[in-house]
């Protein structure tokens, strides 16, 4: 069964028992969902609504665009825990492999570096198209329902949360990887990924803030 398809509650008793998966790698991806679903929670109500109905067409435009895309997006999170799931466990067995003569120690040595490449490939990925999401809430700071700013600021939160676990998953893989040509490159991606996310998500919390509880 997916994790998708689980009930909150047998989703977290799994979390919480012995299993190899569900771990950190699903909770990102879990994470980055509600943030995507909270922020077309925020378009739902405001699409149709009066000032919505006041933009012109260009706007109403742009606004439909990207509330599909923000339904997408969850839907993406959602594919990424299962990719994450399939490529840990296929990383774990790989480390039982037999290891008795010579070339079944390198046929080992070489499934588990590139699993280990391949198990980075899902968080990767999670934190690049987070990093891309804040353009979304960033629709719905100007256009949204200003009711809802709060549940927007909580979606950035979420988000970068999201891409913060993310990056922890890469980096615990690529720690192995230390002497491979690819390490550097990535590590300076994440270093990048990570900081332009507090960015925007503080810029977001910065101007709901403004407006739900400004400074006396």
């Amino acid at each position: 069964m997916k994790f998708c398809d689980e009930s909150i509650k047998q989703f977290l008793e799994e979390l919480g028992s012995e299993l190899s998966a569900p771990g950190g790698g699903s909770v990102a991806g879990l994470i980055a969902a509600l943030s995507g679903a909270l922020n077309s929670m925020v378009y739902s109500l405001t699409i149709g609504k009066k000032n919505y109905m006041s933009l012109d067409d260009n706007e109403k435009m742009i606004i439909n665009k990207f509330e599909k895309e923000s339904r997408e997006f969850t839907l993406r999170s959602l594919e990424l825990m299962e990719d994450d799931r399939k490529n840990f466990l296929k990383l774990m067995e790989c480390y039982k492999l037999p290891k008795d003569t010579e070339e079944e120690k390198r046929k080992r040595t070489l499934a588990i570096k590139e699993n280990t490449i391949k198990s980075m490939e899902a968080p990767l990925i999670l934190a690049r198209e987070g990093l891309g999401f804040y353009e979304n809430l960033k629709i719905m700071a100007k256009y949204g329902n200003k009711m809802l700013l709060s549940d927007l600021a909580i979606s950035a939160i979420l988000l970068n949360s999201s891409i913060e676990s993310s990056i922890v998953n890469v980096k615990v893989n690529l720690n192995g990887l230390r002497s491979e040509e690819l390490f550097h490159r990535i590590d300076n991606e994440l270093k990048e990924i990570m900081e332009k996310s507090i960015e925007q998500k503080n810029s977001i919390a910065k101007d709901v803030n403004s407006v739900i509880y400004p400074n006396l």
